[in-house]
Order: C-alpha cells, then structure tokens, then sequence
C-alpha cells in the first residue's frame, strides 16, 4: 500500500473562498477586510499559515465594484428623476457597501508566480 493509497495521510484543503491554493488555510472575514485594506494595489500576499506568497485579483474586485457602482448610479438617479423622490445619498450607499462586502466574501486567491 503507497502513500497514495492511504487515505489518513491525505491532507485535506479548503477549497473555499478566501482560501490559501497551497495550504488551504481559510482567511477569516476580518483579517481579510484588513489585508485589503492596508495591501491595496499589492496582489503579492503571505499567508499566515504556510508563510508561501499568494495572489490577490485586485483588477477582479475593481470591475465588479465599478459595474455595482454604475448600476447603483443609474437606478439611483433613474428613481430620483421618475418619480420625483428627494433621496438623501446615504441610501445608495449603504447597499453598495453591503454588495462589496458580500462580494469581498466570495472572493479567491491564486498561486504566486
């Protein structure tokens, strides 16, 4: 019997989202939210766990948030401008926040070349 055939030596990985691809290790929502925060613009990351540097897709999350944002833009004015409503701004961007969030949870990492 080869190691490949022992199933208790095979390590399990997270495939999940904001996940390592070569520990697996699954960054929690917070310590994420702050990496973007503080990497901005920098896609070369170190995992905390196997200390191997890992992309982030900045160019992937931008055209996401521009594309909400315009869409937000739209529908906001559209509904202004239809049916008179005078909407303080902060009710366009409180949604746009929660996407973003929402969209920063899903998100991967890939192998650093």
């Amino acid at each position: 019997m080869g190691k490949n055939d022992n199933i208790l030596d095979a390590v399990d990985k997270n495939t999940g989202p904001r996940t390592c691809p070569e520990c697996g290790y699954q960054f929690p929502f917070l310590l994420f939210i702050k990496r973007y925060m503080l990497k901005y613009g920098f896609p070369k990351w170190t995992c905390p766990n196997c200390h191997e540097f890992i992309k982030y897709n900045y160019f992937k999350s931008n055209l996401i948030g521009a594309v909400l944002f315009l869409v937000g833009v739209f529908l906001f004015l559209g509904l202004q401008s239809k049916f008179g409503w005078v909407l303080p701004n902060i009710t366009f961007i409180i949604p746009y926040f929660f996407f973003v969030l929402i969209l920063l949870n899903v998100d991967t990492f890939e192998k650093y070349k």
